[in-house]
């Protein structure tokens, strides 16, 4: 792919935009109104940046934010040590658990921060409750 020189003028004159604007119409498409970006799309969604297809980032990528999600089949992570409850936050229990779907109540691997003591076991929760999770103890086979 050939790189076409712009002149001057031509750039000075895209580089404060009023209108949109689009790069072979969607390979990079300026949303001004919306303040948006897309990538590979003429319509970015609710997203200051929005990428249609594969993205690669390479090196560090920082997200500030309340949740994030991981959409992933098979996950790998390198640490030797997962942290939960990073946050220090006292009286709350922490542990693992398994959306078993239809085949019955969750699975849990869970502290149990009021009674000081690992749980294994099954549950109702979904996992959205930081309070007390009710656990039905289960045998455990070493």
């Amino acid at each position: 792919m050939a790189i076409t020189k712009v002149s001057g003028e031509t750039l000075e004159s895209n580089l404060i935009r009023t209108q949109d604007l689009a790069f072979n119409t969607d390979l990079l498409y300026v949303d001004v109104s919306n303040g948006r970006i897309g990538v590979n799309t003429d319509s970015p969604g609710n997203f200051a940046l929005d990428v249609n297809g594969n993205t690669r980032i390479v090196g560090d990528l920082t997200v500030q934010g309340t949740t994030t999600t991981v959409d992933s089949q098979n996950l790998t992570v390198e640490d030797n040590l997962i942290v939960l409850n990073s946050s220090g936050s006292v009286g709350h229990n922490s542990g693992v658990m398994i959306n078993r779907g239809s085949e019955g109540n969750n699975a849990v691997m869970i502290w149990d921060e009021s009674e000081d003591k690992f749980k294994f076991g099954t549950t109702t929760s979904d996992g959205s409750t930081t309070a007390d999770v009710a656990v039905t103890l289960s045998k455990i086979q070493v």
